[in-house]
């Protein structure tokens, strides 16, 4: 279901500089994704060409490090209401045999494929510009080159909701209110 652009978004968007465009990452990160002994996740990138890209410091592998995204066409559709919750679904188009054999494997393990969401600009590969959101993959299929799967958050618990620290020097009736 595409967004309808009003005509002050159509003018917008045509107007903009393409060094300025987002370059949406995933980084797919399970216990079976190894090579050569070592943790191997597969790191995507919406885009023609391969890019190399600074993770932030909080990255699980390689943290403050460059490392390359390969060119896989991805796309993420809007959330949806499922009865398990709220979830995205996701595809990757033209995945090799590598990367399904890999993905397909981790799904039949009782542990979650956790996927990292980064948004990078064009002009600043070494800023993460929009994320990084950690999110779970599952309900993977196959349909010839193409998977599909659903991303949801990985810990609803741990998002922070509240962007203000209520506490009593700041807000000394609080306490005053609830009676203590």
């Amino acid at each position: 279901m595409p967004i309808a652009a009003t005509r002050a978004w159509e003018e917008a968007a045509a107007t903009i500089d393409t060094k300025e465009r987002m370059l949406p990452t995933l980084e797919f990160l399970h216990s079976v994704f190894v090579e050569d002994g070592s943790p191997s996740p597969i790191r995507t990138v919406r885009n023609t060409e391969d890019m190399t890209f600074r993770l932030d410091g909080a990255a699980p592998l390689n943290p403050n490090e460059q490392v390359l995204f390969k060119a896989i066409p991805f796309g993420i559709d809007y959330p949806r209401i499922d009865k398990l919750g709220i979830e995205a679904p996701v595809w990757l188009d033209n995945v090799n045999r590598e990367v399904a054999r890999y993905l397909e494997a981790a799904t039949k393990l009782n542990e979650p494929v956790i996927v990292i969401f980064r948004g990078y600009l064009l002009s600043d590969p070494d800023t993460v510009g929009f994320g990084p959101f950690r999110l779970q993959l599952r309900n993977v299929k196959r349909k010839s080159s193409r998977l599909e799967g659903a991303l949801v958050i990985a810990d609803p618990t741990k998002l922070r909701v509240m962007r203000e620290i209520y506490d009593q020097v700041r807000f000394p009736a609080l306490l005053a209110a609830s009676g203590a």
